[in-house]
């Protein structure tokens, strides 16, 4: 049982922030699936990956620049990660995958057991 890490300090390990407030990178391994038809199995692997997080709102802003730039209303679907036990990763390529948490077979070479 050494090395083997619980799915919640998977979790907890992926919103760790350095010093800066940057998130700290890590690899993982997750199968895919296809809820649809039930399908899948392929197993990915991620390396240097973060989770993606909403960014801090700027606390000193410069409202000339805020006051030029039009104001368009942006409708967004509300991702609902922890009901469906999804999550957002952003590669070091800057594309962004969604996961399914429950599909972590293994995070930083530690097996993820639940």
């Amino acid at each position: 049982m050494k090395n083997v890490i619980l799915l919640s300090k998977v979790l907890e390990n992926m919103r760790q922030l350095d010093k800066e407030g940057n998130p700290i990178p890590f690899s993982m391994e997750v199968r895919t699936w296809n809820n649809q038809n039930k399908m899948g199995g392929k197993l990915k692997v991620y390396e240097n990956a973060v989770l993606c997080m909403p960014k801090e709102k700027e606390k000193v802003r410069d409202w000339a620049k805020v006051l030029s730039v039009k104001t368009q209303e942006v409708k967004r679907k509300n991702p609902n990660h922890f009901k469906n036990y999804t999550r957002n990763i952003e590669l070091s390529t800057g594309e962004v995958k969604k996961i399914n948490i429950l599909l972590i077979t293994k995070f930083n070479g530690l097996e993820v057991v639940y």
